[in-house]
C-alpha cells in the first residue's frame, strides 16, 4: 500500500466525475461546506493507504473525530437493527447482518439534532466527497461509463449502521450495485471473546474476478474462494472502496460470541424511484 495526497480534480480528464460532483454539491452536499470536521476528514484522504490489487481499495485509520466516534458507540443501543432483506437465492448468504438505515438523503431531508444527524452531515459533506472522488477519480470515471450507470444522473447518499455476529459467515461475497459509486465502511468495534484471528475474520476480504463476471448484489459463500487480499479490522478504521464490476468482497466472520459493529455509507447515482 502507498500513501499520497490527491491533486485537484482534472476536469478535462474526468468529466463524468466533475459533473457528478457539481450535481452532488447542489444536492446531498448542499449547505455542508463548513460542517465541523469536514475539512479535517477531507484532508485525511490524502493519507489513505491504497492498494490496487485485486481492485482499488484504501484505508484511513483514526477516521472519525474521537468525540463523534465515542458518541456513536454511546448511542448505538438507541438503534433498532433488523435483518438485512436480500431477495432471491443469495439471501441465505447474507449471513447474520442486522442493519438500521440512518439516512437516505432526499431534498426534503432535515438532519435531526443528535449524534446520527451530525454523523450524516459530516459523512455526506461536500469537502469529504470532493476529496474522495478526486482521489479515486480514475476508478469512478470508468464506472460512470458502465452501461448500468451511465444513464442515471441524480446523486444520492445513504448511511447505515450494521451489526454482524455469530458462528456463521458474516456477509457473503458480492459485488455492490454499480450505481453505488463509492462506499466507506467504518469499523467501530469487536465485542466478545476475540482471538488473534479476529481482525482478519471481521475485516473485509477481497477476491480477484474479471469485470462483470459476477452479477451485482448476488451473495455467495466466502468459503471455497481464494482470497486475493485482506483488510484487517481496526477500531475507527475507514475501509474505502470506489466501486467497479470486479469489486468482489465479503466478510468471513464466523466466531461464536463475537459481534462486529460498523457504519457504512455510500455515494450513489439514483433513479427517481430509488
Amino acid at each position: 500500500m502507498t500513501t499520497s495526497t490527491a491533486p485537484p480534480l482534472d476536469t478535462s480528464r474526468y468529466p463524468r466525475v466533475a459533473a457528478y460532483l457539481d450535481a452532488y454539491c447542489s444536492g446531498p452536499g448542499a449547505g455542508t461546506e463548513n460542517e465541523p470536521h469536514a475539512a479535517e476528514l477531507a484532508f485525511s484522504i490524502g493519507r489513505a493507504r491504497v492498494s490496487q490489487e485485486p481492485f482499488t481499495v484504501a484505508t484511513v485509520d483514526g477516521f472519525l473525530p474521537d468525540p463523534l466516534y465515542q458518541d456513536v458507540l454511546r448511542d448505538w443501543p438507541q438503534l433498532t437493527l433488523n435483518p438485512v432483506n436480500v431477495g432471491g437465492g443469495s439471501a441465505k448468504h447474507v449471513g447474520s447482518r442486522h442493519s438500521a438505515g440512518l439516512q437516505s438523503w432526499k431534498p426534503e431531508t432535515v438532519d435531526p439534532p443528535d449524534t446520527w444527524g451530525s454523523l450524516a452531515r459530516l459523512t455526506r459533506s461536500a469537502p469529504l466527497t470532493r476529496a474522495l472522488f478526486t482521489r479515486f477519480a480514475d476508478v469512478v470515471e470508468e464506472n460512470l461509463a458502465h452501461p448500468d450507470v451511465r444513464n442515471i444522473t441524480q446523486p444520492g447518499f445513504r448511511l447505515w449502521a450494521n451489526q454482524d455476529q455469530g458462528q456463521a459467515e458474516a456477509l457473503g461475497a458480492h459485488v455492490d450495485s454499480l450505481p453505488k459509486l463509492l462506499t466507506i465502511v467504518l469499523y467501530l468495534d469487536l465485542r466478545g471473546p476475540t482471538t488473534d484471528e479476529s481482525p482478519g475474520r471481521w475485516g473485509t476480504t477481497t477476491y480477484a474476478i474479471a469485470p462483470d463476471e459476477v452479477e451485482t448484489v448476488s451473495f455467495s459463500p466466502n468459503t471455497g474462494r481464494t482470497p486475493a487480499g485482506h483488510i484487517y479490522f481496526c477500531p475507527n478504521r475507514a475501509f474505502i472502496m470506489p466501486n467497479c464490476s470486479s469489486a468482489l468482497h465479503g466478510v468471513t466472520g464466523g466466531e461464536a460470541g463475537v459481534t462486529r459493529r460498523s457504519l457504512m455509507w455510500g455515494y450513489w447515482l439514483i433513479t427517481a424511484k430509488s
